[in-house]
């Protein structure tokens, strides 16, 4: 098995035919159906179904479609690992993190970084998984749960959970409300996988109060337009959009935050620069939300 038959493999998975797929691969469609043949009987496994004219996915092919990336994936970090160890330079880093920590904390702070920067490239995952990224080519992990303990990394900032009433409300101009006063309003909540709706929920339960929920949705940037909809009170630890006021949630133990962790491989080829990028990140963090965000 090569890994020429593993991009030939997955080219046709993305393209749908042979003809697109070697177009795409820069190969002559007889060669790129000789090299799947190829794999098909180096692996001793039918990956397509090549009946009726067209090819299709056999079971087996499907279950193989994931290992295949995770070996390419691997393959080009080993390649990225030996021109660093080469030249003694990183030249990229890739974040793997919710959409969320994206569009607020990870893309902000690519902007600030210069040319003489490893350059950072993302990867997106639901707030479960961040960590399991670092298994299919990601080189750091954010997320809202702290790193196992295998993994080298730490806190990163804490971000307050901010609640966004719709245009014309009582609450537009205030800086904080209550959590009690709070699960009073129609709420506009993320779905449980959100480390955000988890902390608020046990909010709500130190509190001893109860609330009713206008709409759920796994999608922060959904919660506040509804918001600006007037459907209710959006609860998230986005920044703001579409013109909405934040307030920020008090418990019955102070602000009610979010924090960020960070985690890498501690043997990783590019620790030595992965440590002080993330420091500067936190850092960061600070500048643009103030010295509450301090992990």
């Amino acid at each position: 098995m090569e890994l020429r038959h593993l991009r030939y493999f997955l080219a046709v998975v993305d393209h749908g035919t042979t003809a697109r797929a070697a177009e795409a691969a820069l190969v002559a469609q007889p060669s790129l159906s000789r090299q799947l043949r190829r794999l098909e009987a180096d692996l001793k496994l039918a990956l397509f179904d090549h009946s009726g004219g067209r090819l299709r996915l056999t079971s087996a092919g499907r279950q193989f479609v994931p290992i295949a990336r995770d070996l390419l994936a691997r393959a080009a970090a080993a390649q990225e690992a030996a021109r660093a160890l080469g030249t003694g330079q990183v030249s990229r880093i890739t974040i793997a993190a919710p959409v969320t920590t994206i569009a607020d904390v990870i893309a902000p702070f690519i902007a600030t970084t210069g040319g003489h920067d490893a350059m950072i490239t993302v990867q997106e995952v639901l707030p479960a998984d961040a960590y399991d990224a670092l298994w299919r080519g990601a080189d750091v992990a954010i997320s809202s749960a702290p790193p196992p303990l295998h993994l080298a990394g730490g806190a990163v900032a804490r971000l307050p959970v901010l609640a966004y009433p719709p245009p014309g409300h009582p609450w537009e101009g205030r800086a904080r409300v209550g959590i009690a006063e709070l699960a009073e309003q129609p709420l506009l909540l993320l779905t449980a996988e959100h480390g955000t709706r988890r902390l608020f929920d046990h909010a709500v339960l130190r509190a001893g109060v109860r609330y009713a929920t206008a709409f759920e949705t796994s999608i922060p940037q959904i919660a506040q337009a509804l918001a600006a909809a007037g459907r209710g009170v959006a609860v998230v630890s986005d920044d703001p959009r579409y013109g909405l006021h934040p307030v920020s949630v008090d418990g019955t133990d102070g602000p009610i935050s979010i924090s960020l962790f960070a985690g890498w491989s501690a043997g990783h080829y590019a620790a030595a620069t992965i440590a002080p990028l993330v420091e500067r990140l936190s850092s960061y963090c600070v500048d643009r939300y103030g010295a509450e965000a301090a992990p």
